[in-house]
C-alpha cells in the first residue's frame, strides 16, 4: 500500500470542496480565457448584476470600487479557488468556482457558486467578446 504525497492528498480536498456537478449544458473547459465577463446572479436573472476583468497571470478585477483578487485552475477539470479578493471564501459564505465553456454557442462561462449555509446559489459570468 503506498502513502498519498501531500499534493496529492491537497488536490483530493481541494476538489471534494470545491468541485460541484455541472448540468448538461456546461462543460469543464481546462484553460482561463483572459479578459472582461459579465454575470448574471442567481438571484436575479433579468439583468447583468456585476462584472469584472480577468489577466492570464489569474488576478481578477471588478468592475466598479469593489477590488479584486487572485485565483487559480486545476485544468484537469476546470475547478477554479479564489485565493483572495471579493470571491474568496470567509465566514459568511464558502465560494467555489467552475470554468466551463456553454455547449450552445461555445462561450466561456466561469460559474461562481455561493453557499451560506443555508442557501447555495450560482452567479454565471460569460466572457464578452
Amino acid at each position: 500500500m503506498s502513502i498519498p504525497t501531500t499534493e496529492a492528498l491537497v488536490a483530493s480536498i481541494f476538489l471534494t470542496a470545491s468541485s460541484f456537478e455541472l448540468s448538461s449544458s456546461y462543460v469543464p473547459l481546462s484553460k482561463l480565457h483572459p479578459g472582461y465577463y459579465a454575470c448574471r446572479s442567481g438571484l436575479d436573472f433579468s439583468t447583468f448584476t456585476f462584472s469584472f476583468d480577468v489577466a492570464s497571470d489569474g488576478s481578477y478585477q471588478l468592475r466598479g470600487d469593489q477590488g479584486g483578487g487572485v485565483v487559480t485552475i486545476l485544468p484537469e477539470n476546470g475547478t477554479m479557488e479564489f485565493k483572495s479578493g471579493p470571491f474568496a471564501s470567509d465566514d459568511t459564505v464558502k465560494t467555489a468556482a467552475r470554468n466551463t465553456t456553454r455547449v450552445s454557442d461555445g462561450n466561456s462561462v466561469i460559474i461562481i457558486r455561493y453557499d451560506f449555509g443555508n442557501v447555495i446559489t450560482d452567479d454565471y459570468c460569460a466572457l464578452v467578446k
